[in-house]
C-alpha cells in the first residue's frame, strides 16, 4: 500500500498540470481521453476538491443572467446553419419564444463565462438569426478560472468529467459539419446555402415549408423581426425572411476555441446522454468539488 501511495503521488506530480485551467483545452481533453487520464482514480480525483486538504480554494460563481447575444463571443470555430435556422424557419412558436431568450420554448439556458459562450451555440446562433444581436437571451454564466477562452474550456471540461462515473471512457463530444459551417460566410452565401436547404426536414418541422410561410405572416413576432405582412405571397415572403436571417448570421464574431469535438458538452453531447447533466456540473463546481490544481489527492473513499 505505501508503494501504490507513492507511485500514485509520483504520477499526480509528474503528469497532472500544477493548474488544469493555466493549461489549453486541446491538450487536456486529449489527456483526460488517455489511458493515464481515464483511469479511475484520476477521474475520481478530478471530483474530490474537498478532499485535497484545501477546501473552498476551487468554487465557481455560477449566476443567471440574460446578456444580449450580441454581446457574446463563440468559442467552437464550427456553427452549423441548419441548427441555427431550423427552429425558426420551420415552427411559428420560436420565431416568439426568440424574443423571450428561450427559443425552442424548452426552458434552456446557455453558458457563459463572461462575453464567452461555453456550451449552447446553436441556441445563441438562432436566437440570433431570427431576432438580431440585440435579443437577450437565458444563461447561465459561470466565473471559469483561467486568463483566456482556452483556459476557460479546459476548466469546463474537467468539471464535466468531475461529475462522470469513473469508468465512463473519453470525454463527451459533438460533432459538425464543415460544409454547414457559416463562420465567416457573407450574407449572399448564406442566404444561398439557406434556399439550397428549403423543404428539408428539421426537429420542428419542414424549412420554409407552404404551410409555414402561408401562416407566419400572421404572427406578431414575424412582423416585427422580419416585415412580413399578411396577404404577401409564399415567394415574397420568404424573401423577407431569407435576406434578414441571412444578413443576422452573417454578423456572427469570429470563434475564439477550438474545433467542436473539443467543446465542452454539459448535457453529454453525442456520446453521453444521461451520463452528463448541466445541472450536475454546476452543483460540483459551486460546491468547490472540481479539482482542478493542485494539491490533489486520490479521493477519500474506493481510490486507495
Amino acid at each position: 500500500m505505501k508503494l501504490l501511495m507513492e507511485n500514485w503521488r509520483n504520477f499526480i506530480n509528474e503528469e497532472l498540470p500544477a493548474d488544469f485551467s493555466a493549461a489549453q483545452v486541446v491538450p487536456v481533453v486529449d489527456f483526460l481521453n488517455s489511458p493515464e487520464g481515464k483511469d479511475p482514480k484520476v477521474r475520481a480525483m478530478l471530483g474530490a476538491g474537498s478532499d485535497d486538504g484545501i477546501p473552498g480554494d476551487e468554487v465557481i460563481d455560477v449566476t443567471k443572467a440574460q446578456p444580449p447575444v450580441g454581446a457574446l463571443k463563440p468559442t467552437q470555430n464550427q456553427i452549423s446553419l441548419m441548427k441555427s435556422i431550423g427552429w425558426p424557419l420551420s415552427t411559428l412558436n420560436s420565431v416568439t419564444n426568440a424574443l423571450t431568450g428561450d427559443i425552442t420554448g424548452r426552458g434552456k439556458s446557455i453558458v457563459t463565462s463572461g462575453d464567452l459562450v461555453i456550451d449552447g451555440h446553436h441556441r445563441w446562433s438562432s436566437t440570433w438569426a431570427t431576432a438580431g444581436a440585440k435579443t437577450k437571451i437565458n444563461a447561465l454564466n459561470i466565473d471559469l478560472p483561467g486568463a483566456g477562452p482556452l483556459n476557460k474550456l479546459a476548466s469546463a471540461q474537467v468539471a464535466i468529467v468531475a461529475t462522470m462515473p469513473p469508468d465512463a471512457g473519453d470525454v463527451p463530444k459533438a460533432t459538425a459539419s464543415a460544409e454547414d459551417n457559416i463562420l465567416g460566410k457573407s450574407g449572399e452565401e448564406i442566404k444561398s446555402m439557406i434556399l439550397e436547404r428549403r423543404g428539408q426536414q428539421t426537429e420542428g418541422g419542414v424549412l420554409l415549408g407552404d404551410e409555414y410561410l402561408q401562416k407566419i405572416v400572421q404572427v406578431p413576432a414575424a412582423q416585427k423581426l422580419w416585415g412580413v405582412k399578411p396577404g404577401m405571397s409564399a415567394q415574397d415572403t420568404m424573401e423577407r425572411i431569407v435576406n434578414v436571417v441571412a444578413n443576422n448570421l452573417s454578423q456572427l464574431p469570429e470563434p475564439q476555441g477550438p474545433e467542436r469535438n473539443y467543446m465542452p458538452q454539459f448535457d453529454g453531447g453525442e456520446t453521453h446522454d444521461g451520463q452528463v447533466s448541466l445541472g450536475n456540473v454546476v452543483k460540483k463546481m459551486q460546491s468547490g468539488d472540481v479539482n482542478y490544481k493542485a494539491a490533489y489527492r486520490a479521493a477519500k473513499k474506493g481510490t486507495e
